[in-house]
């Protein structure tokens, strides 16, 4: 393994030693979980959210995995208080080198000073960097979406709020001496103006949840019921897992085209394995954050992942995580600006079998069967390669005009 491949990510004074990060969630809230996270070569840990006051909404959590759509989701979770995240914080200290800690904090009072006291309580605590959460969706997002009334706006609500956010970062950049990593909804379409907005506030570091707040999958034999165990009703659940990955992917795109190259943005969405991890970085990604996935397989498959990133970079001759960052930048065009070829699909009648999955395409004319036999007319074709997608044979390709 070649040794002038550097992992390390640089966020102001904070060096990361690699770019992957344990996102705010059910994997970090025990000193355990983060000992065991330091251990498999995590880089950073965001701690659970803590809120204060006390939260409205704090059930056990209920969670759902469903295998086939590769989608994770929940309903009901359970939230740190203040002095649960300060205690887990003060035992992380001490049971840990290497690690980078990061408290995840939302205030839920009336009183904006409210958070500057509660970013302070984890700086004299010991914290690496801050964590403001302007992102969850099941928080006042998910009353107000269905319907209900919220007196304060905090996560997503919060976080698409383009006056009142700059103006609750300023406050706690102005009062507290470590970084301040402030993580956004996608949830209304304005996540590269909210970084913009967080950084000018101040903040060291902004990034995505990428998580949607979205209708569960439900039986419509029993559309009454719930798929969710020991647990009644439905509600708007906090959606994640690989399906979300191309959109985590234009979140962090869109951030980083807004932004330009300076700022230090972290990326999530689908992050699971060598190849959704090179692409988060590739479209603007300084670091990542996954948390579904250490849910689902807990913290030590990330030493494989990381002897393949560094294999893979010696390969491609990248020496350190900035030369491949924002690469896919310089490759993503507008619509007006693609280069679109003349061209056909051709048939291997040696390889077809006549399954008849390309004979069903709704929107093609060119392909007939006369006696079983696939037959595509280069004149009608439209060159869209759905039948090379479908083919199971890889009997069809295209041929460039």
């Amino acid at each position: 393994m070649s040794k002038s491949v550097d992992l390390s990510v640089r966020m102001g004074d904070i060096t990361f030693k690699n770019p992957f990060i344990v996102g705010a969630g059910p994997t970090a809230k025990t000193v355990d979980q983060i000992k065991a996270a330091e251990d498999s070569g995590w880089a950073g840990v965001s701690f659970k959210l803590a809120i204060d006051p006390f939260p409205y909404i704090n059930w056990p959590p209920r969670y759902r995995w469903l295998r086939r759509e590769r989608i994770h989701m929940f309903t009901a979770e359970t939230r740190l208080k203040t002095d649960q995240a300060l205690k887990l914080l003060e035992q992380a200290r001490k049971s840990t080198s290497e690690i980078v800690l990061i408290p995840t904090i939302t205030y839920d009072g009336k009183d904006r000073e409210g958070w500057v006291r509660m970013a302070k309580r984890f700086e004299d605590a010991g914290a690496h960097a801050v964590e403001l959460n302007m992102c969850c969706p099941n928080m006042s997002f998910n009353v107000q979406t269905t319907g209900g009334e919220s007196e304060e706006a905090t996560g997503a609500s919060l976080g698409s709020d383009l006056v009142a956010l700059p103006k609750v970062v300023k406050l706690i950049t102005e009062a507290v001496g470590v970084p301040i990593i402030v993580k956004l909804t996608p949830e209304g379409g304005l996540i590269a103006q909210a970084a913009e907005a967080s950084l000018s506030a101040g903040a060291a570091a902004v990034g995505s949840t990428a998580n949607r707040l979205g209708i569960p999958d439900l039986d419509i034999r029993d559309p009454l019921g719930t798929i969710y165990r020991l647990q009644e009703n439905i509600t708007l659940g906090c959606i994640s897992g690989p399906w979300l990955r191309p959109l985590g992917m234009r979140d962090t795109y869109e951030m980083r085209f807004h932004l330009g190259e300076k700022p230090f943005i972290i990326g999530s969405g689908g992050v699971r394995d060598l190849q959704s991890a090179v692409q988060q970085i590739m479209v603007g990604a300084n670091a990542v954050w996954v948390c579904t996935e250490t849910m689902l397989r807990g913290f030590d498959w990330l030493p494989k992942l990381l002897e393949e990133l560094q294999s893979y970079m010696a390969e491609m001759g990248y020496t350190s995580i900035g030369d491949f960052r924002d690469l896919l930048l310089k490759n993503i065009k507008t619509s007006q600006e693609l280069t679109v070829y003349d061209g056909y699909a051709e048939v291997d009648l040696d390889k077809c079998n006549a399954c008849g999955l390309c004979w069903a395409i709704g929107h093609c004319c060119a392909i007939s069967h006369p006696d079983d036999r696939t037959t595509i007319d280069r004149q009608s074709c439209i060159a869209c390669s759905t039948c090379v997608d479908l083919c199971p044979q890889k009997a069809i390709y295209m041929v460039k005009i």
